[in-house]
Parts: C-alpha cells; structure tokens; sequence
C-alpha cells in the first residue's frame, strides 16, 4: 500500500513539473522583450533590427523594444547582453563582429557565449570611394596598389566585419591597403566624404544617395549578381576579385535561456520571416531577408569563424595568445 502510495505521490509531482513548464512557455512572453543593438541608433544595425523588433512584436504578443547600446566596436553592448538574465527577456542583436573582435583580441567573447537563435537578413558589402579618385573600378585601384603597396587608406572599425572586408579584398587581389581605424559607422562615413580616407565600406541603402549625389563613387559590390537598387554597379567577380562579402545580422539570447523559450523565438522569428511585409521593409532598407535557423546559423558561424581566422592570421591582427 505505501508503495501505491509513494508512486501516486510521484505521478502527482510530475504532473505538477510539467504543468509548470507547459505554463511557462505557454505564457512567455508575459511582458516586453528587451533587444540590445549593440551599435548607435540610425545605423545599418539599429535600422533593421527596428523592422524585426516591430515584427517579432506582432507576432510574440509583446513589444519588442530596442535599446542601443554602443561602444567598443559593438562590444560594450553584446557583453551586456552575454551577462544578461536567461530569462528570455533579454536578447541581442548580433553580426559577424562578434567573432572578428575575439579574433583580433578587441573582445573575449563569442558566439560560444550565447545561444544563437536564429539569423535574420544580410546585407552585402560594397567599396566606395572618393568622388575624385583616380580610379573608376576596381581593376584601376588594384593597379594602383599593386604599384604602391600600403598607401590606399581603407577607412574601417578595427575588428569589425569594415575591417575584414578590405582584408579580404586584398587577400583576393594580392594587394595591401593602409588601414584606418575608426569607431563605429558614423565616424568611418564622415571620414570618407569628408575626404581623410581613400576608400570604405557601404552597402546599398546607404551608398546609393551618396552615389547618385555624385559624393561618394561605388567600386563595386561583394555580390554574386549585381543588385537591384544598383543595378549599373559591377560585382567585384565581374572585375576578377573573388570576393562575396556581407553582414549576416541575427539575434542570440543568454546562455542557460530555457529550451522552451528558444524553441518560441526561433518559431516566431521564422513566422517573420516569411511575412510579405517584413520582406519589402527589408528590402527597403538594401538587405535581404537571410533566414536560418538554430542549426544553420550555428553551422553558418562555425564556417564564418575558421574564414575570418584565417584573414586574421596572414595579415598579422590575429590576437596573441597570452
């Protein structure tokens, strides 16, 4: 009889468990999600992520609300939300930048230190320069480099993703280029039409009313076809530099966040993906919706991962091991 007893007893607590987790997932989330842009507000960054944020909203039940948090080249924000509580009420927005900052020592974290939930869009990657530079392609200013090595300044954010696009460039081409350092986007744009850089990183959306108002003059672009809102734009393939080149933006949540709430943010995220809406606003912005899922963006980061070490390694801003 205690035996009956004792097992009932067991049954009871099991059920009371699983009820308990099944209510939990059921009811997250019961309040706004806190989105950490780890860059300043009107950025490439914190303008796609508003779209999801807004988005990702609908769909949960509960606003998204974006806070930027800025500083050290995206590091300041993304180890606030690495040290966040699991909770699922805090999440980050993320891009390859977290792992070429670990790469070149800026940081000392990585994707290992979140849980990736899911990768949202990508926006490729473009060289511009300056309206009066002496070259009209790429095959122009690679002669040119060729000829005086280290003398192109490449305005970049060290060890962000500005800063292994001209890395990988020049590995491509077998050049080299002065790098320049600047902290953040704002500063790395300024520069360039301000005239203190040569060349730097654009993308569509930003690019083109630069281009069209004859202040900044696209090179090319790190694409395998040539893009919609620039369709006059070589690819930097069409001009014999090998290079696809973009920025894979996602969002990664605490480690230690309950599987349940993972399981609910990758399904919503994936619902937001496919919406008709989410897609054009996207598209408005010169990206492109890139949706993968758990797997696919963890096995996209481990690929990511072994290339940009390899830059780090042949051009000598791979961090040394203390």
């Amino acid at each position: 009889m205690k035996k009956y007893v004792k097992l009932i007893g067991l049954s009871v607590l099991c059920l009371v468990f699983l009820s308990g987790t099944m209510t939990f997932a059921d009811e997250y989330p019961a309040k706004p999600i806190k989105l950490i842009v780890p860059w300043g507000a009107g950025g490439g960054t914190d303008a796609l992520m508003r779209v999801i944020a807004h988005f990702g909203g609908k769909y949960l039940g509960q606003p998204m609300v974006v806070v930027n948090v800025p500083g050290v080249g995206g590091t300041m924000g993304a180890r606030q939300g690495k040290d966040a509580k699991p909770d699922g009420y805090t999440l980050t927005a993320t891009h390859e930048s977290v792992i070429s900052s670990r790469i070149v020592g800026v940081s000392d974290f990585d994707y290992s230190d979140f849980i990736p939930i899911a990768n949202m869009t990508l926006t490729p990657a473009m060289v511009a320069a300056q309206p009066n530079a002496p070259w009209n392609d790429m095959k122009d200013m690679i002669a040119t480099a060729k000829k005086s090595p280290a003398t192109i300044k490449f305005g970049a954010t060290l060890g962000s993703t500005s800063h292994f696009f001209p890395l990988d460039i020049a590995n491509q081409a077998g050049i080299e280029f002065k790098i320049v350092g600047y902290e953040g986007t704002a500063k790395r744009q300024a520069a360039l039409l301000g005239g203190f850089l040569d060349l730097g990183e654009s993308n569509p959306a930003a690019g083109k009313k630069y281009f069209e108002a004859k202040k900044l003059k696209p090179l090319g672009i790190a694409t395998e076809e040539r893009h919609v809102l620039l369709p006059d734009v070589p690819t930097l393939k069409e001009q014999g530099v090998n290079v696809l080149f973009a920025v894979n933006r996602g969002i990664c949540a605490p480690l230690k966040t309950p599987r349940p709430v993972i399981d609910k943010l990758s399904s919503v995220l994936a619902k937001v993906s496919q919406d008709p809406e989410f897609i054009e606003k996207i598209a408005s912005l010169g990206s492109d919706v890139k949706y993968r899922d758990q797997a696919g963006y963890q096995a996209y980061i481990k690929e990511e991962t072994s290339r940009l070490d390899m830059l780090a390694q042949k051009f000598n801003v791979k961090a040394k091991k203390k």
